[in-house]
């Protein structure tokens, strides 16, 4: 290879180097949607109104006819004489069990539904108890609170503000749905990224142990066990990522957490030590001086191998400025991460009475 080709092709490298440096991806974030959906569960039945004996009479008269037509199988007819009768006498269970089942079998699912639930509210220890409840299991549509859908929301207002880079909404977003759902594990855990991002070390690691604690069984529990120990060992001393960064080049890029800018610049100064060390090997003429055996001196012209290193001081020097770019450039991030009391984040956004304004102070 010529020298000009590798010494090209080792710059090269250095953009490389500090654009990976420089462009790491975001984390990903967690997108499940909250389960907020429960079936088997009844809404809160109002006391019924006390019938008159009029109004008891007619109903059983109602429920005799619905009756009958049920045995003649006009499912509808029974349904409206049931449906009747409850209207009025809703303080009767059986009504309310005979008038679910027929809605049952006439298909009106949600009104059986109703019905049945109502009919546990009339006979909680009535026989056919355990046969309602599981009805209602089946036929219940699902049950969405409306603070479950709002969580919902400021979790993926939270997520497509980290996405965008807006990491004080991000908070604010996943902060808003845990305090909705103070269970909600993936939430915990989105926030722990956005808290990472802003260096608020202290607050990620309480949050990834809350995902932890939540959900025991998460299938990435060792990577977040790892990313908690990472936050505990604390911030990386910027003197000790010089330090190591001139002694061994990378070192201080793995020191502050970041193994793959490491070996990027390991190996590319390891490459300029490669180059410099190339021998080359070529045949010389040399004069020597010699004495014949009666003492006369003389000269004469002899060949010879000679070992050279042509490449060392253009290797040297690029291995050099490799070695000390990184171990500055380790330096820099580690007091970066240190220097965080002077860090400021402002975000300004609208609301429904004007404008909403938010400080923070990162730590």
């Amino acid at each position: 290879m010529r020298r000009g080709s590798f010494v090209v092709a080792l710059l090269s490298l250095c953009p490389l180097l500090a654009a990976a440096q420089s462009s790491a991806p975001k984390d990903a974030m967690k997108r499940a949607a909250l389960a907020v959906s429960t079936r088997g569960t009844c809404a809160p039945v109002s006391p019924p109104r006390t019938p008159t004996s009029e109004q008891r009479r007619k109903a059983r008269d109602l429920a005799e006819r619905g009756q009958q037509a049920a045995i003649l199988g006009d499912s509808l007819s029974a349904r409206d004489q049931l449906r009747q009768a409850a209207a009025l006498d809703p303080t009767d269970p059986d009504l309310a069990y005979r008038l679910a089942r027929a809605n049952e079998m006439s298909g009106a699912i949600d009104d059986a539904a109703k019905e049945y639930c109502r009919f546990l509210a009339l006979a909680p220890s009535a026989p056919e108890t355990a046969e309602a409840r599981e009805k209602v299991a089946v036929l219940a549509r699902p049950v969405v609170s409306i603070q479950a859908q709002a969580a919902e929301a400021t979790f993926r207002a939270g997520i497509a503000a980290y996405e965008r880079g807006r990491m004080i909404e991000a908070q604010a977003g996943f902060t808003s749905a845990i305090q909705s759902q103070p269970t909600w594990a993936d939430a915990y855990y989105n926030r722990g990224l956005v808290l990472v991002s802003l260096n608020q070390r202290e607050a990620a690691q309480r949050d990834f142990e809350q995902y932890l604690r939540l959900k025991p069984e998460a299938d990435d529990r060792a990577l977040v066990v790892a990313r908690i120990d990472a936050l505990r060992r604390g911030t990386p001393s910027p003197t000790n990522a010089l330090a190591m960064g001139l002694v061994i080049p990378g070192a201080g890029q793995f020191y502050t957490g970041r193994p793959v800018h490491g070996l990027i610049s390991l190996v590319v100064a390891g490459g300029a030590w490669a180059f410099g060390l190339q021998q080359t090997t070529k045949t010389v003429t040399v004069q020597q001086t010699a004495t014949d055996p009666f003492g006369n001196p003389y000269t004469f012209t002899t060949s010879r191998l000679k070992t050279e290193r042509p490449n060392l001081v253009p290797g040297v020097a690029i291995a050099g400025a490799i070695t000390l770019g990184s171990a500055i450039e380790a330096f820099a991030f580690a007091n970066h991460e240190r220097d965080v009391g002077k860090r400021v984040a402002l975000s300004v956004r609208p609301s429904a009475t004007g404008i909403a304004m938010g400080l923070s102070f990162s730590r």
